[in-house]
């Protein structure tokens, strides 16, 4: 076999290789590179800043799985649940996203949503399926945060929520409590939202939020008092009962009103203002009698009954109401005496503005307590013994002379006596007098007169029982005797002609004589059946002898 000639075979031809060519092999993980990467960058635009928030305890918290909620819209989650370094807090790190990164400013406020029963009700139900959520109310603030102290409790008024907030000035909290509702003509309208005390003015202030539409309810003229628990009260005015609802039973509650004559064209309250909380309705709701007047009456007699609360009025019209009741020593006179303290509207008595009466309050008292006007104690109810202070003028004697000092800081209102209290001094010495009458003795005499009547009844022999059945028989026999005759009367009477009137008339006259003898016989055998001792002791004088047949 012949071997080709090497120089029949083609030149080869050479063909420099470009290193740069990717084979196919490498675009399915170049493309997931690629892939990863756009999901990381689209990851880092969409992530939110990461937040850390203290709680007092982890309950409810899980990493991982609980969300962060705004308006039910999840705007985040928990992706780690820690101790702090002093290990009296906990720390949950929250990944928000992006959409929420405004709301990491410092005036949001986040809480933990879960179950909770309180005196505003019932809240967190939902989270009994699906599990607790932290809950967002969104701040205002310029001021980026990272770091918060979440709320134990959810607030009671949220940012932006339909409503108004007011301040109500009291001197007590009551039964009331974050939460408690406030009604409406006993429809609830709001709630309380918060309390703290003003040391500054000893009080407290209480702020309630009206829930729209509800707040242009609320006007410059309204008056709100505490509505808590049931009000019973058995006053000079009797038995009062007055309640809102069960709610405000359990757990206390506020009501308000326009003050009567209000228009209803009355501006409404501006956001924040400031109204004074009364004890009750009655306090609340009373006509505007500008700044109370305070004085003092002093009584001698016995106060009891007379507690403070208790009105001061004129002519059953209520003027003022007894602030204190207290006991002072008058030297002068080595005695006790109660020293009266009440607040007076000298408005209410509706003689300001006339001639000759003086716009000043102070003036005006002392020229009425110059014309006469005193102070008495009297009794309201006559069932309970309170006691009421009336003002008046007294008609039936000129009182001394007094005065109204209206430099003093308290005045003092001349007072008179009761008359209850003048009656005092009388039924004592009627007392004392009745208390010196031997009783003892006198029932030991009517006690022996008794035994000696009863002895002689019993000393009746058997010939006076006999005497007494003889003259019973007597008098039947004479009975049916007088009645023989008053039938033969009738009987005349019968065949008696009209001609003979005047023996018509005589015969009449016998026969009413008959009826009348038969009657007084029947009268006294009765009363010798009921009295046989008469027949030897006589009829007293004050048992006379009474015809039983006769018309009463």
């Amino acid at each position: 076999m012949d071997t080709p000639d090497s120089s029949d075979l083609p030149a080869p031809q050479v063909e420099a290789r470009n290193r740069l060519r990717l084979s196919l092999v490498w675009l399915v993980p170049l493309l997931a590179v690629l892939l990863g990467l756009g999901l990381v960058v689209r990851n880092w635009l969409q992530t939110g800043p990461d937040i850390v928030i203290e709680f007092r305890t982890a309950e409810g918290l899980e990493a991982g799985k609980t969300e962060v909620r705004y308006k039910e819209v999840a705007i985040g989650k928990v992706s780690r649940v820690a101790l702090s370094p002093d290990r009296q807090r906990v720390l949950a790190t929250v990944q928000l996203d992006k959409s929420a990164e405004n709301m990491a400013v410092k005036d949001t406020r986040f809480w933990v949503v879960r179950p909770r029963v309180g005196t505003g009700g019932v809240s967190g139900l939902s989270t009994l399926l699906s599990g607790a959520y932290i809950g967002v109310d969104a701040g205002v603030s310029p001021e980026a945060q990272k770091h918060f102290v979440g709320l134990e409790v959810p607030p009671f008024v949220l940012r932006n929520e339909p409503g108004r907030s007011f301040v109500l000035t009291a001197g007590d909290l009551g039964s009331l409590d974050i939460g408690s509702p406030v009604y409406y003509r006993r429809i609830r309208v709001g709630r309380v939202v918060g309390f703290a005390l003003d040391p500054s003015l000893d009080m407290l202030s209480v702020q309630v939020f009206i829930e729209a539409p509800n707040e242009k309810l609320v006007t410059a003229q309204s008056r709100f008092w505490n509505a808590s628990g049931v009000d019973l009260s058995l006053g000079a005015n009797g038995l009062k009962l007055n309640t809102q609802s069960l709610a405000s039973v359990v757990s206390g509650g506020l009501a308000f009103a326009n003050a009567p004559g209000t228009p209803a064209s009355a501006p409404q309250a501006a956001e924040g203002t400031r109204f004074t909380l009364f004890a009750d309705r009655d306090s609340a709701l009373a006509p505007p009698d500008g700044p109370p007047l305070t004085v003092r009456m002093v009584f001698t007699q016995n106060t009891r009954g007379l507690a403070p609360g208790a009105p001061v009025d004129v002519l059953g019209v209520e003027v003022g109401r007894i602030t204190a009741v207290n006991l002072r020593h008058d030297s002068g006179r080595e005695r006790f005496a109660a020293e009266v303290l009440a607040e007076l509207y000298p408005r209410r008595l509706g003689i300001r503005g006339q001639p000759g009466v003086p716009d000043d309050d102070r003036q005006l008292m002392k020229l009425l307590v110059e014309r006469g006007l005193r102070a008495q104690m009297r009794t309201a109810n006559l069932f309970t013994g309170q006691m009421t202070v009336a003002l008046y003028f007294p008609s039936n004697e000129k009182p001394a002379s007094a005065s109204f000092d209206t430099t003093a800081d308290t005045p003092t209102m001349p007072t008179m006596p009761s008359q209850f209290g003048a009656l005092q001094p009388q039924l004592m010495q009627i007392v004392k007098r009745l208390s010196e009458v031997r009783f003892d003795q006198i029932g030991q005499g009517v006690q022996q007169t008794l035994h000696s009547a009863n002895a002689a009844i019993e000393q009746l022999t058997p010939e006076a029982q006999r005497a007494l059945a003889d003259v019973r028989k007597t008098l039947q026999q004479a009975e049916r005797t007088l009645g023989s005759a008053e039938k033969s009367l009738q009987q005349l009477d019968r065949n008696i002609t009209a001609d003979d009137a005047p023996l018509q008339r005589n015969a009449q006259q016998t026969m009413d004589e008959l009826q009348r003898a038969a009657r007084a016989l029947r009268v006294l055998s009765d009363y010798l059946q009921r009295h046989p001792e008469a027949l030897l002791r006589g009829k007293p004088e004050d048992l006379p002898l009474k015809d039983p047949y006769s018309k009463p």
